[in-house]
């Protein structure tokens, strides 16, 4: 076994220097057993003024009644021994609710964010270590995991939470768990041992305390042939390029990156995680078109190949409408709009600047005019011959909000206005017209 000084001095290689400087402050998140013991013992040796820039989290969950409140003694008094900032969180979970996991992480996080923005800096530190790595590649090819999956937990990533940004930083992933404890036993840095961890209640304890084993037995080396693997993917990984569109050219992890900062300007109060990035990938590779993301949020690629984000959850309700026009005369529609008809000479000037306002050849006079809320697959005639999908030109216009319910003005079938849009070429008045039929609509009417 290497003295700890040679190895708390290989791990200061990984760490930023303005953070060995100590000009940045960071938060340990420190619960009293030997990885974060380790960690938080390593920092105070490897950073310019600790005692300063060292904010130590601790949260008690309360689920394990006495064992929890030694807990926090222990890192009250090794805190108070090496005059260091503590700040202490009390969640109570409920030991018979589900996904306790899942929402102890989420306690944390939210605790990390909040002193974060206390002490003005988005670095923590957390105790992850080699065996923690394995066992999240290992649960992840057994809940059916992409490549994303085989990374494991990284040394480091960033997550965004309610628009705000943590740099998660793990410095002791590549040391073995048998080690950590070696450590701090031989270096006699007290730690506690969390009871609930010989328990196979959860899915990690089953694998750490029965599976892992057994395999060893087949492999002694296993968790160094699982971290084999996992590296290999990591480095096929960052060489990958993406082949197509605005994005073409660039590193698949840059393009994740991006994908990342347009969702967090898009949803402030939710993480990004595993599944997130699996699906960024998922579009930038080509291999899908559109995911829906989890919280009821829909990514696609459109025709431009930008990426687009869609809530769901907000996403309008299409009404029905199909009404009949009066020639001449009013026709209410929806939320107090109309549409005006009258039979007017020819105008000298039939260019109108008025969105709202178009005029359309006398021929459709003794025709049918009915106006609806536009159908997917519905096209107009933009050019001689030639028929444009609505829905195109739709998206590529400023002038209407709701889209999705965008009034459709036809005749036997043949669109002649999307209103407020685009006329058709088809009806435009023609040279020989006396007479034209003059067509407005009004969304806000004043009432007689």
């Amino acid at each position: 076994m290497l003295p700890i000084n040679e190895i708390y001095k290989n791990l200061k290689l990984d760490l930023p220097d303005d953070i060995l400087r100590g000009e940045s402050k960071i938060i340990v998140g420190f619960s009293g057993g030997p990885d974060s013991r380790l960690l938080l013992d390593f920092l105070l040796t490897a950073i310019k003024n600790p005692r300063e820039n060292i904010i130590v989290a601790h949260v008690n969950y309360k689920l394990r009644e006495d064992e929890s409140e030694k807990d926090e003694n222990l890192v009250t008094k090794i805190c108070e021994q090496e005059n260091l900032i503590l700040e202490k969180s009390d969640n109570k979970i409920d030991k018979n609710s589900k996904g306790i996991q899942e929402k102890a992480r989420n306690i944390r996080l939210h605790f990390f964010k909040d002193l974060s923005i206390k002490y003005g800096t988005n670095k923590v530190f957390l105790g992850h270590n080699y065996n923690d790595h394995v066992e999240t590649i290992m649960l992840n090819i057994i809940r059916g995991s992409g490549l994303n999956g085989l990374e494991g937990i990284k040394n480091k990533n960033q997550i965004i939470l309610e628009n705000k940004s943590l740099v998660i930083f793990r410095p002791l992933i590549t040391i073995k768990k048998k080690l950590i404890e070696d450590l701090c036993i031989k270096e006699n840095l007290k730690f506690t041992v969390d009871s609930s961890n010989k328990k196979n209640d959860y899915s990690r304890n089953k694998l750490r305390n029965e599976i892992i084993p057994e395999i060893e037995k087949i492999n002694p080396k296993f968790l160094d042939s699982v971290n084999s693997l996992s590296n290999l993917i990591k480095k096929s990984k960052s060489k990958k390029k993406i082949k197509f569109g605005k994005y073409k050219g660039i590193k698949l992890n840059q393009g994740i990156k991006i994908l990342s900062d347009k969702y967090a300007k898009f949803r402030t109060n939710s993480f990004l995680n595993r599944t997130h990035y699996q699906m960024f990938e998922n579009i930038l590779t080509g291999n899908s078109l559109s995911e829906n993301l989890p919280e009821n949020i829909k990514l696609f690629r459109n025709n431009y190949d930008d990426f687009i984000f869609e809530d769901l959850s907000e996403k309008k309700i299409k009404f029905k409408l199909n009404k009949n026009i009066r020639i001449p005369g009013k026709t209410i529609l929806k939320n107090s709009t109309q549409i005006e008809t009258k039979i007017i000479k020819r105008p000298k000037n039939i260019k109108s600047n008025n969105n709202n306002l178009i005029y359309i050849n006398e021929k459709y006079y003794d025709k049918n005019l009915c106006i609806r809320v536009r159908n997917d697959g519905d096209r107009i005639n933009s050019i001689s011959n030639i028929y444009t999908r609505v829905k195109k030109v739709l998206s590529n216009s400023k002038n209407i909000k709701d889209k999705k319910n965008a009034f459709i003005l036809e005749s036997d079938n043949e669109i002649l206005w999307i209103v407020g849009v685009k006329q058709s070429i088809s009806s435009y008045v023609e040279k020989n017209n006396e007479k034209v039929i003059e067509i407005k609509f009004l969304e806000n009417p004043i009432k007689p």
